[in-house]
């Protein structure tokens, strides 16, 4: 839904920003794979370019200057797909970083548990036997208390703890617990 802003109607901007182009997420190589850019000078922008290669988009007039690249941002968002769609996300990020524009790749669950490195110096996943599932990993906390560390356990089995919430906390009997687990009302 819009929202009135100073008076006017301000629309959805999706990725878009009026202080950065490109700013945005781009695809990459890879099923789903992206990395988010963001260039805020015409530095940055120059940094871009050499960091592709230096193609000839990144002459083009039109994208000399900020103003120019918000005119033209569809145009822009084209020619920068067209270079990240070629290279991992991994691959356009470091470029970029390197170059001191800012990017990052777009993480997905199985980046976070493999590669994230914070998240690996931290210990942050655990690999717990739930008695369903088998061995399967779990976030830790997100954050550490010398005094109160955190107990990890397995997430429950569907129905595990009836009997405490119902009958001890809720003062079910265990006929009405059985009967309402019978008609399908628990599980």
């Amino acid at each position: 839904m819009d929202a009135m802003v100073n008076g006017r109607v301000q629309s959805r901007t999706g990725g878009r920003s009026a202080t950065a182009a490109p700013h945005g997420i781009y695809r990459c190589q890879g099923d789903d794979r992206w990395c988010a850019i963001a260039v805020f000078t015409d530095e940055d922008w120059q940094r871009l370019g050499h960091a592709a290669g230096d193609p000839s988009w990144a002459q083009d007039p039109r994208f000399q200057t900020l103003m120019g690249r918000l005119e033209h941002i569809d145009d822009l968002d084209a020619h920068v797909a067209s270079w990240t769609a070629q290279h991992a996300p991994e691959s356009v990020m470091r470029q970029l970083q390197a170059a001191g524009v800012a990017a990052g790749v777009v993480q997905n669950a199985q980046d976070l548990l493999e590669h994230d490195p914070q998240l690996r110096l931290r210990g942050h996943y655990h690999r717990l036997n739930h008695p369903v599932t088998g061995l399967t990993y779990y976030m830790g906390p997100a954050f550490r208390m010398s005094a109160t560390p955190a107990v990890l356990k397995p997430a429950p089995c569907l129905g595990e703890h009836n009997a405490y919430v119902y009958g001890e906390l809720l003062g079910m009997s265990e006929a009405d617990i059985e009967r309402h687990t019978q008609d399908k009302i628990f599980y």
